[in-house]
């Protein structure tokens, strides 16, 4: 039986007592036999309705960010406590398996004012899930049974609040920010800057607050930082998670008529998607006031016509392609250039080669965030039995790097099945996700280090 933790107890109790926000409550609970639990679906209920789920994502960032909980929770630590530092998917992940294992709550330490991960950076859907919205567990992309946009052991999934083929970024959120409200305490505005210890527990230094002792820290921080960050001056030349942000305010593209988007990866074709219009719609926006006339994507190997997109690029993103030629009016909105560029901001636009922008999106990868004593060198790979790698393990600490963060190589049995074959794949939640499960499932408790 699903016993909910007070955090969720009192987002329950908050929604149910505000009129108009429990509707949905009312009619997940007509079909409460198909959940695990009548809790699970009244928090499906909760995520399925907008002003149910402000409400509820209002309710946990107001307790997460509460200065005296936080102190408390600092002045509690204790050496045989895990702490995990990030808090998206894979933290949610960890901290959801570890708990079900039947050990205690990791303790979260999230950088930033939002816990949720790169998925959370807004309360409003900026960009879609990569893989396809299916019920079912865990799995390969190959296996039809499987439900690849899967958050192991959370109290409701993703596929249980949408029916479109692509979900938003805030349906994932949602799954993740519940999961650390049932099975993890959570600090946000805590930046971790050093750690140090030694073969039994490690010392944690936070910016600003009291420095804690752990005796496990899971390092979960991501794909980092952007690279191009130096180079992005936050109003004209923006790096892909301002410019997400930016995407989620009212009228976001004013007076943007000709953008250029740098880098081919995933976070590039999100961006391209945002500029031509086929990415989740801003909360106030037209097709007369925000309009992009023309785009300019400056990335080497992508596809530049349409019949080769379509050959070549996975489904997901199957909708760029008819931009790359003209409509029926002749006009073609969307151009590939293959090669690198440098945009240079001026007073009043960006220069890339001689042409003007009135925005440049840096979508040109991420580098390891630099914590002190958490360099790469000191990493190497954890396996379990069977010698699949599911994390990165300090050499001489108890500390383990899970996710994108990891670095994990690919299996025989991902190049088998074609998981290999593409490259994104290397930080996919479906690929990334259960080995981190696995390591929570696995690891023995602190007080036998």
């Amino acid at each position: 039986m699903f016993e909910p933790s007070d955090l969720i107890n009192l987002v329950l109790s908050t929604v149910t007592a505000r009129p108009g926000a429990a509707e949905a409550i009312q009619a997940t609970m007509q079909r409460a036999t198909e959940f695990p639990s009548p809790v699970q679906a009244q928090l499906a209920g909760i995520a399925l309705h907008p002003a149910g789920r402000a409400l509820a994502e209002h309710t946990l960032d107001a307790y997460w960010a509460d200065r005296s909980r936080q102190d408390d929770l600092l002045a509690t630590a204790s050496q045989t406590r895990e702490v995990i530092i990030g808090s998206g998917f894979h933290a949610a992940t960890y901290a959801a398996i570890r708990v079900l294992s039947g050990f205690a709550k990791p303790l979260v330490l999230e950088r930033g004012g939002r816990a949720g991960g790169t998925f959370a950076m807004t309360g409003h859907p900026t960009f879609y899930v990569n893989s396809r919205n299916r019920p079912g567990g865990a799995g390969l992309a190959g296996d039809q049974g499987a439900g690849l946009n899967v958050l192991p052991g959370a109290p409701i999934q993703a596929a249980n609040l949408s029916m479109a083929e692509y979900q938003t970024n805030t349906d994932m959120a949602v799954v993740i920010r519940l999961a650390l409200a049932q099975f993890a305490d959570v600090i946000t505005d805590a930046e971790v800057t050093a750690v140090s210890g030694d073969d039994r527990d490690v010392d944690i230094d936070i910016r600003g607050r009291r420095a804690l002792t752990a005796g496990r820290l899971i390092d979960a921080r991501g794909v980092g930082d952007p690279t191009a960050k130096a180079a992005a001056n936050g109003t004209s030349v923006l790096t892909f998670n301002p410019f997400m942000q930016r995407m989620a305010g009212p009228w976001p593209l004013r007076g943007v008529r000709r953008a250029a988007v740098i880098g081919g990866g995933d976070s590039g074709k999100c961006a391209v998607e945002a500029l031509l219009g086929i990415a989740p719609p801003p909360p106030l926006a037209a097709a007369a006031l925000d309009h992009v006339d023309r785009v300019d994507w400056y990335a080497e190997t992508l596809p530049e016509t349409c019949d080769d997109w379509q050959n070549r690029v996975r489904g997901r993103y199957q909708a760029i392609g008819r931009y790359l030629r003209p409509d029926r009016f002749g006009v073609q909105r969307l151009t590939v250039i293959d090669r690198q560029a440098q945009p240079i901001a001026l007073p009043d636009a960006v220069l890339i080669d001689g042409r003007t922008y009135d925005l440049v999106v840096l979508c040109t990868g991420n580098r390891e965030a630099e914590i002190d004593g958490l360099g790469a060198r000191s990493f190497t790979a954890y396996s379990l039995a069977g010698d699949m790698p599911v994390a990165r393990k300090h050499v001489g600490w108890p500390v383990y790097r899970v996710g994108p963060h990891a670095r994990l190589s690919f299996t025989d049995v991902e190049y088998t099945t074609g998981i290999a074959d593409t490259p994104a794949n290397a930080v996919s939640m479906f690929r990334t996700g259960p080995k981190t499960a696995a390591l929570a499932a696995s690891l023995p408790s602190t007080d036998d280090i």
